[in-house]
């Protein structure tokens, strides 16, 4: 005689595995797309809290990162994410938050425009670090070339 409870245990753990695979694969495949859209500059470490962060564009001009309200970057409170460039004209599309410490998924936000920069509106979520380090990868567009600029920063939580 055939044991159902038996079966439906098994039944149950094919299906969580097929699952998780399918989100791993699915994972994987789109850092694999988004990495070759975009050219992926080294990281800059910003204190945001201490106005904006430059980033030297190699063929010249300087890219603004800002979050305001300054004095109240913290977990859980809206801000806003600026992005400028200081030698022509700049497209940005998307940012995309991620923990550089912990694993806290990802989080995108989309850019819009506001005469000469983008802006977005964003939330930092809440860790049970009392310190977390985060990725601002910001995609954008300058001079026909697709970049993907990563900002990193830490949050304090209060």
């Amino acid at each position: 005689m055939i044991d159902l409870r038996a079966m439906n245990w098994k039944a149950l753990l094919l299906v969580i595995l097929l699952f998780a695979g399918a989100l791993l694969v699915g994972r994987f495949l789109d850092q694999q797309q988004e990495a070759g859209e975009y050219e992926v500059l080294a990281p800059l470490w910003c204190e945001p809290q201490a106005g904006p962060c430059f980033y030297d564009y190699p063929p010249g001009g300087k890219i603004r990162f800002s979050l305001e309200p300054q004095q109240r970057i913290r977990p859980m409170e809206p801000l806003t994410a600026t992005i400028d460039y200081s030698d022509g004209e700049i497209s940005a599309s998307s940012l995309l938050l991620t923990g550089l410490n912990m694993e806290m998924g990802q989080n995108r936000f989309a850019f819009h425009q506001e005469d000469d920069a983008y802006t977005a509106r964003i939330m930092i979520p809440v860790c049970t670090l009392e310190r977390m380090e985060w990725r601002a990868l910001v995609r954008m567009t300058i001079r026909g070339r697709r970049l993907a600029v990563p900002f990193d920063f830490a949050v304090e939580r209060n």
